[in-house]
């Protein structure tokens, strides 16, 4: 009756052209939008579209614009105004994400009268309440551009505040810019620029950021696509066709068992297509960690069986099992991390996330491609909890009720 029950939900899928593209065409397309999405929108590879005005155009200001245009991470465009309202006007109407303004030399001295003054802030920032997150990004780039490009005036700057403060007279003054002016002019670095090392714990094996969506997509795409196929226990009982099953050698219990292990192989095979295409389009590299992924893919895969089989079966009603097959997936998914990584939610939101079985099929991902089996061990003990529960739910509901 397992082959059996197997062979009929097989056969349904083939038959069925519309299930069958669902089933494992879908999952790859969208997979392969989020991956072009959210692999493009987080860390080094968000690009802001800043608008450049250099009402100045001092050789500081000059440098400056130089610096900025050749920053990778940013996508220039340099505004066509007269005046500070014009830029504004240009990020109020959404020309650009955010706007930086050049209106005085970065290399003038400021008098102390002069501190709290518009004029002492050479550099003026225009920002949107709508675009909030591109502001951060493009004070941090413009700090980054200043020190690694103009590393002379910002020192410059702040030996006139020790100057102001009267620790340094005049003549110390011009004996320090002339310094700078000199090892500029060298082209030697700054020791303040090169403070910071940066490391990073990517192997470079491949696009360890798209890894991460192929986890979140397999995990979503395996939970909706066990809900749809395990509605046929709903359509079984609903028919009639369950009163016969019934009276079959071991009952229903065997029918979701065959139902268990054909959801558990379909969702194996959807995986293996995410991670086909995270590979063929992102290099995304799971050579060194096979067993890993198989043992995790079959992990998750058991969990979404296990799940939507016991939700079909305490299901009264194929509309009630159809709302957990829709709304109850897609809050799983988004309080998971599939949609949008958890790191950008609120504290209490990513605590909340570990009661989700997205979350859990994301970490087994993450640590069975990223450190290995050993480091996957906590995440797969949790998933086969959860796929054990959710098949001894479904077999003890099925057994028990009456048709």
């Amino acid at each position: 009756m397992i082959a059996a029950a197997f062979r009929v939900m097989w056969l349904s899928l083939l038959r069925d052209r519309a299930a069958l593209t669902m089933a494992f065409v879908l999952p790859t397309v969208i997979f392969a939008i989020f991956a072009a999405i959210f692999s493009g929108a987080i860390g080094d590879r968000i690009r802001i579209h800043l608008g450049l005005a250099d009402l100045a155009g001092t050789a500081t200001t000059q440098r400056l614009v130089a610096a900025l245009e050749a920053e990778p991470s940013l996508r220039i465009e340099r505004l066509n105004v007269a005046d500070e309202a014009g830029a504004l006007r240009a990020v109020r109407r959404g020309e650009v994400d955010v706007a930086l303004v050049l209106r005085g030399d970065l290399a003038a001295p400021v008098g102390a009268e002069q501190a709290k003054a518009a004029a002492s802030q050479p550099v003026l920032l225009i920002e949107s309440p709508s675009r909030a997150l591109a502001t951060p990004i493009a004070l941090g780039q413009l700090q980054r551009a200043l020190n690694d490009a103009l590393p002379d005036v910002v020192l410059s700057r702040i030996v006139a505040d020790v100057e102001r403060s009267g620790k340094i007279g005049p003549d110390e003054r011009a004996f320090l810019d002339e310094a700078f002016a000199e090892q500029r002019a060298k082209k030697e670095p700054f020791s303040f620029t090169r403070l910071v090392e940066t490391r990073t714990t990517a192997s470079g094996r491949g696009n360890e950021r798209v890894s991460y969506y192929a986890g979140a997509i397999a995990a979503v795409f395996l939970l909706f696509a066990a809900m749809q196929g395990a509605l046929s226990l709903v359509d079984e009982r609903e028919g009639g066709l369950a009163d016969r099953l019934a009276a079959g050698p071991g009952g229903l219990p065997v029918i979701v068992l065959g139902k268990f292990l054909f959801l558990l192989g379909q969702g194996v095979v959807q995986a293996g297509l995410i991670f086909a295409a995270a590979a063929l389009l992102h290099g995304v590299d799971v050579s060194g960690h096979w067993f890993g992924w198989i043992v995790t893919s079959i992990l998750v895969s058991a969990m979404a069986a296990g799940l939507a089989l016991a939700a079909c079966a305490l299901s009264a009603t194929r509309q009630q099992a159809h709302l957990a097959a829709t709304f109850g997936v897609l809050l799983l998914s988004a309080v998971g991390g599939s949609m949008v990584p958890r790191f950008l939610m609120p504290p209490w939101l990513q605590q909340a996330g570990w009661l989700t079985p997205n979350a859990w099929a994301i970490e087994a991902y993450q640590a069975a491609l990223g450190e290995g089996a050993s480091a996957a061990l906590p995440a797969w003990g949790v998933l086969a909890a959860l796929a054990m529960a959710g098949l001894a739910v479904a077999l003890t509901v099925v057994a028990r009720r009456r048709i």
